[in-house]
This record gives structure tokens, sequence and C-alpha cells, in this order.
């Protein structure tokens, strides 16, 4: 299996050099399912989600693929629909609010005039697929109280297997991986939020 999604990603690499013009295919995370108890509460503890960084190469808009220890390619055909760092974001808002009566979590704007809430910073360092047949969501998330002192900061890393060959099934163990990430944080913060309550 890991071989075959290395061919498959050299192969891709490659089409553009046929007489036919390669087909080109987007790809967006599977969607967070919405709970019903996912609802905001005057007793909540606001925290405002920053853009979620990216590290330059998976910016890109291709889906990035190591293809060994020290070498990654981006994809030409296999790109993200939407930009992946407001893919993420967006997961991640959705995600957080998810069965929370501790905390509640917005997107940051320009607009947003809001000093006494906490900040969560999330900075992904890794995410793509593996010549070892998985995918890897790794990075670091810090949050910050209401005068920017850091609360906690913790790295993060979880490989999620491929069940099938292929750019689909990377998408899909991606958004597994990033499923994990959304559990762990929602874990840290409901334990921080009762501390930043306290202050």
């Amino acid at each position: 299996m890991k071989v075959l999604l290395a061919v498959t990603v050299i192969l891709s690499l490659l089409a553009g050099c046929g007489a036919k013009a390669p087909q080109t295919k987007s790809y967006l995370l599977e969607p967070v399912p919405i709970k019903a108890n996912a609802d905001y509460k005057a007793s909540k503890l606001i925290i405002v989600l920053a853009p979620v960084g990216m590290d330059n190469l998976l910016g890109s808009k291709g889906i990035v693929y190591q293809t060994s220890p020290t070498e990654a390619v981006v994809a030409q055909q296999h790109l993200w629909a939407e930009n992946i760092s407001t893919q993420l974001s967006n997961r991640l808002l959705v995600g957080l609010r998810q069965g929370q009566n501790r905390y509640w979590v917005v997107q940051s704007s320009p607009q947003m005039n809001m000093p006494e809430v906490a900040t969560l910073l999330v900075n992904v360092q890794k995410f793509n697929g593996s010549y070892q047949g998985y995918a890897e969501v790794a990075g670091e998330w810090s949050l910050l109280d209401s005068q920017g002192e850091l609360l906690k900061s913790q790295p993060f890393s979880f490989k999620e297997p491929l069940n099938s060959d292929g750019y689909t099934a990377l998408v899909n163990a991606l958004s597994k991986a990033t499923d994990r990430l959304i559990a762990g944080l929602s874990h840290e913060l409901s334990g921080l939020a009762i501390m930043t309550n306290g202050q």
C-alpha cells in the first residue's frame, strides 16, 4: 500500500508530460457533525481562535506528500478546494464548540474589540501524507490570557493510517488526525477555562 501511494503521487506529478491534459481534483476536509448542545451561554469563557498558522510548504494549494525522510512534494493536480489554513480554522472552531459548557470559541476579526478574552494560537508544521502509509498532523498550540500572557503551550503530533491508496484516503486520514487534535485541545481548554475564570 505504501509503495502504491508513492507511485500514485509520482505518476500524478509526471502526468503533465503526456499529450492529454491531466485531470485536476480538489478536496475538502470532512465536515464536523454539529451537536444540538453546541450553543453559546453568557457564563462561558470566550476564547478567540487566531487564524491557523501553516509552515511555508503547507500553505501551498497542492496537497503535500513526504516521499522520504528528507524529501516532500506538492501535488500539482490534487489541490485543496479552499485554503487549508481557512479549512483548519473553521474545523477547529466548529469542533471546539461541541459539547462545551466552560468556554466558547470565536474567530478573530479586525472589527473585534474584546479585551477580556483568551486567545488560542495554533501553528501547524506538518499536514501531509507520508511514504510510510499514514497522514501526519503536527505543530504547537498556545493559549494566552487577556493580557497576552502565556497560560499554556504544548506540541501535538498525530499519525493516522490510510485505509486505502490515493488522495481521497489521505484527505480522510488528515481529517481524522485533525479530529484527534480537536479532542485533545478540547480537554486541555476545559481545564484551562476553569483556571482563567478564577483569575
